[in-house]
């Protein structure tokens, strides 16, 4: 397998008036995982080294078991490096801010952004409001397409 050039990225997208909607995507320890949360969840840490999905687990005579977690998520281990290669595609062709004109009702706004690590670099982000790359809808479905 090669070489993860992603430790994690978190897009949202929303608004402060009706909240974001968010998708986590983190490699740890050998593994990875996606997990998407509505407006309703409050936002979690990705470097919060507790948060982190994988199975099987073992127990204490060393045979796998999946646990069952509350949260859904998708098992991303196996397309780690294709999803990597696949978003850093998109995001290095973006630049740093997309700022568009703001609106005076904050409900009207559509705000966006993707929050990211490349090994051995310091995190980034990238993020817009009311402007958009010409492709965030084709980054946007590649994304959610790893949660159907």
């Amino acid at each position: 397998m090669g070489q993860a050039r992603l430790d994690f990225l978190v897009f949202y997208r929303g608004n402060l008036a009706s909240g974001f909607n968010y998708v986590y995507v983190k490699r740890h320890e050998g593994h990875a995982f996606w997990q998407k949360d509505d407006k309703s969840q409050q936002a979690k840490d990705i470097l919060d080294t507790h948060f982190d999905f994988y199975n099987p687990h073992f127990n204490e005579q060393g045979e796998p078991f999946n646990w069952r977690y509350r949260d859904e998520w998708v098992d991303m281990t196996k397309v780690w490096d294709h999803f990597a290669e696949e978003s850093l595609a998109f995001i290095n062709t973006w630049m740093s801010e997309y700022r568009g004109p703001s609106h005076d009702d904050p409900s009207l706004n559509d705000e966006w952004g993707v929050r990211f690590k490349i090994p051995g670099q310091p995190e980034k982000i990238i993020w817009g409001l009311n402007a958009f790359p010409a492709n965030l809808s084709d980054f946007i479905d590649f994304l959610y397409g790893f949660g159907k």
